[in-house]
């Protein structure tokens, strides 16, 4: 990695914030019980993460796949229940990531591309103080067209065609698999922090040897430059 970015894009479940990822099963799973669905909640969070970062339509589906005709009803009870206190209850701010956004800040601009809908995206970021520290806070949930999904890297294209950044320039910090293809989709760096879905075994299988504990290993691990291992922290 050559460390010469100008540009770090964030995902925000399970990099800025944690809980909200078993929020999102919890809310998924309790759509589909309130609907009439028997489901076990343990089979449910398996199929919905084999369609992770998709639309919350493409989600569910894969949830129910019994069920095909109920897709809109879960999916319209979901939309309720993602807004309410079952899921925004459950985000709290990883500890030490203000100060760490307000040290990037000082270097670097600051986005945030993520599949939360707009309306939490914008709840969250005002309720933890820190949207002031973002150039971009860009939903990607808000279409269910397959060529803008998160992981096609649309939305971090956009980005950078409107910000001229070349991809030596930008960094994605991510937690999930939809991150790595995000950033690897438009050549971008990748680097994937331990606070959310993959663990190091699942990230170093894609291939990313840029991993980090938490996001506020970050500044620390941007001054040490290049390491010979890939990673100074091994």
């Amino acid at each position: 990695m050559s460390r010469l970015h100008r540009h770090i894009v964030f995902d925000c479940d399970g990099v800025l914030w944690q809980g909200t990822n078993e929020g999102y099963f919890h809310c998924y799973h309790r759509a589909a019980v309130d609907v009439g669905i028997h489901l076990d909640f343990d089979v449910a969070r398996e199929r919905i993460l084999a369609n992770w970062g998709k639309s919350a339509r493409t989600e569910i589906a894969g949830m129910i796949p019994e069920h095909p005709k109920k897709v809109p009803e879960v999916l319209d009870r979901y939309r309720t229940l993602v807004r309410s206190d079952l899921f925004l209850g459950t985000a709290a701010l990883v500890p030490g990531t203000e100060a760490t956004l307000a040290k990037l800040s000082e270097t670097y601009a600051l986005s945030a591309i993520t599949g939360m809908n707009a309306d939490n995206l914008a709840r969250l970021l005002a309720r933890f103080q820190i949207r002031h520290r973002f150039l971009h806070a860009i939903s990607t949930a808000e279409t269910d067209d397959p060529d803008k999904q998160k992981a096609t890297g649309y939305h971090l294209r956009e980005l950078m065609a409107g910000e001229g950044l070349a991809p030596h320039e930008v960094l994605v910090v991510g937690d999930a698999t939809t991150d790595v293809h995000m950033a690897r989709s438009q050549g971008a760096d990748i680097a994937v922090v331990l606070t959310g879905h993959l663990s190091e075994a699942e990230a170093r299988q894609l291939g990313v040897t840029d991993i980090l504990p938490a996001i506020t290993d970050l500044p620390a691990w941007l001054q040490a430059g290049p390491h010979p291992s890939g990673n100074p922290w091994r």
